[in-house]
């Protein structure tokens, strides 16, 4: 599938003529918005962000360049993809659609989703700043630890 992907497609062109890009596979990635289940499949409000090597998406919401429709076909349940979820897809462009957002119309490119990859929660929460060494705060046989620093000693 690799052979097919157009990586060289950037957002902002799809964005800006999704019918001339008709048809082409890209490889696209942010954060779930909103998913909703439809007679004919799942649709899924992307919230567009750039990818890393492994093609997850960054979350710095500030670097979005818009908002983008993935369909998947099928039954995929909406409460597996809640609001702020971060994935990446294999995809193609299928046109465009607007909708209502806020008080604006909205153009959104759409998407027909050929795999989609659901990224941990995990990988997006930053670890504790600084390093838990539990020997260096109550461990009287440290060769560093003096014994008159010990209140219990």
């Amino acid at each position: 599938m690799e052979a097919q992907i157009a990586r060289d497609l950037p957002f902002e062109s799809i964005k800006a003529e999704p019918e001339k890009y008709k048809g082409r596979v890209v490889v696209l990635g942010g954060k779930v918005l909103s998913a909703k289940r439809l007679k004919e499949g799942t649709q899924i409000e992307v919230l567009q962000l750039p990818l890393d090597k492994a093609d997850a998406p960054i979350m710095t919401l500030v670097q979005s360049k818009g908002r983008f429709l993935a369909y998947q076909e099928g039954f995929l349940d909406p409460a597996t993809l809640p609001a702020g979820t971060a994935v990446s897809m294999i995809a193609e462009v299928t046109g465009a659609k607007t909708l209502p957002l806020d008080e604006v119309e909205y153009t959104y490119p759409t998407m027909k989703i050929r795999t989609l990859k659901i990224w941990p929660e995990e990988r997006y929460v930053r670890p504790w700043p600084y390093p838990y060494y539990p020997y260096l705060y109550r461990y009287p046989y440290h060769p560093f630890y003096p014994f008159w620093w010990d209140p219990w000693y």
